[in-house]
């Protein structure tokens, strides 16, 4: 498990029960790579919403990479996502803006884990 302080940024359980689920490590592995693929967009994307101040695109992309970094076990990126979510539907759009970069440090350093982790 990949740790920062003591925050975990990536455990490999959430992605061993999904291979345990489908009951192929291959799919889990493509799913963690697809993962990756879609990152730096969904991120930008996150960022120019929250900015721009629009809370729908917004919400909607938080809630994608919410689900998305739980299923691959991104537990720092998705507390993030939720700390965001609450900003948003609170109506606080200066927390909304700190709290989406946050979320796309805690995007980086998922990415490196999982990059590590793939190259194992």
């Amino acid at each position: 498990m990949a740790t920062k302080g003591s925050e975990a940024v990536f455990s490999v359980f959430r992605l061993l029960r999904l291979a345990q689920d489908m009951e192929s490590d291959a799919v889990a592995m493509s799913y963690a790579s697809s993962f990756l693929d879609m990152l730096p967009a969904c991120v930008e994307r996150l960022l120019l919403t929250v900015r721009q101040g629009n809370t729908a695109a917004a919400m909607d992309t938080v809630l994608s990479l919410k689900v998305r970094s739980y299923m691959v076990g991104g537990l720092a990126m998705e507390q993030s996502c939720r700390a965001l979510e609450k900003c948003l539907s609170d109506g606080d759009p200066s927390s909304a803006v700190i709290a989406a970069q946050h979320v796309a440090k805690e995007a980086h350093a998922l990415r490196l884990a999982l990059e590590e982790f793939l190259r194992q």
